[in-house]
């Protein structure tokens, strides 16, 4: 499997140029075969760059729908029992395939969402710098979490089925999520793809998100590749320590040798897409270059 390696929309929006043409020369001349198209600081104007791709290799692979976490909180999403939280999410869809169609991308990434709980929910982030995860609050946590993960699973479910329907076009990738509540963990990810068959439903790994579940809910990073890898459409490359998310890769305790050993395979392509936290300064990007060629990503 050949990886190429592409920026995500969210630093391409902050570090990158506003002109259309001039953030695709920029982001080809900064070392990568282009963008994945997702939630960023600043409107991305789709049409315009891709009339402005006219001519340039570049390619826009993947659309990322927006994430479950608005504006520092989560609402349930597809797994919520509200209907206006599924709504959202199908208005997020229709947004996202819209652009993939702008954009030439026949793959969508999404998070399945977070299990509703009663009473009190606190902070849920698991890459919020400010909070600490002591063992009793994640294994309390974790056990409210998984007392309602079937019936979550059944909406969630439900509702990719229906996209699936809606869009047929469309390779739907499910990623990890990020609240300690999410549906997104292993074990759901595992039974949507069983129950929907992976000819509908995919996989998009991202490092920074599994390490973070690994160092706080001790899932190791191997399970989460050996059990996806052959559902694997592509990936979200990043770090992940106490720090935060999305650090540059070598920052923080993904395991990048291990992830290289999953992903080069000899069976086509594999979208490998850099997505920095916004503070990051662009200056770091030769660096992280570095350190990808040396696992072959």
């Amino acid at each position: 499997m050949t990886v190429v390696r592409y920026l995500g929309a969210g630093f391409a929006a902050v570090h990158g140029p506003a002109d259309p043409r001039r953030l695709l020369l920029w982001t080809l001349d900064q070392g990568f075969a282009g963008i994945v198209p997702g939630p960023a600081p600043r409107t991305m104007a789709w049409p315009a760059i891709m009339q402005a791709a006219d001519n340039l290799p570049v390619r826009f692979p993947a659309v990322r729908v927006t994430s479950v976490l608005n504006d520092g909180n989560f609402y349930g999403g597809m797994a919520s029992n509200r209907e206006t939280d599924q709504q959202l999410v199908r208005v997020a869809v229709q947004q996202a395939v819209a652009t993939a169609s702008v954009v030439g991308a026949r793959v969508v990434v999404l998070e399945p969402g977070v299990v509703p709980l009663l009473g009190e929910i606190g902070v849920e982030d698991l890459g919020d710098p400010q909070t600490t995860w002591p063992k009793d609050r994640v294994s309390a946590m974790s056990a409210r979490r998984n007392a309602g993960l079937t019936a979550s699973l059944d909406r969630v479910c439900r509702v990719v089925f229906e996209l699936c329907q809606s869009y047929p076009a469309i390779k739907f990738c499910l990623t990890p999520g990020r609240s300690i509540r999410t549906v997104g963990g292993a074990d759901g990810i595992g039974a949507i793809i069983e129950d929907l068959g992976s000819a509908k439903v995919g996989y998009w790994h991202d490092a920074a998100v599994v390490a973070r579940r690994e160092q706080v809910l001790a899932e190791p990073q191997g399970m989460w590749l050996d059990k996806f890898a052959n559902v694997c459409l592509g990936c979200t490359l990043g770090d992940a320590s106490g720090d935060g998310l999305y650090l540059p890769p070598g920052a923080g305790g993904v395991d990048y040798a291990l992830l290289a050993s999953y992903l080069r395979r000899p069976h086509g392509d594999l979208v490998a897409a850099l997505e920095l936290d916004p503070s990051v300064d662009r200056t770091e990007l030769p660096g992280v270059h570095a350190f990808l060629d040396k696992f072959g990503l």
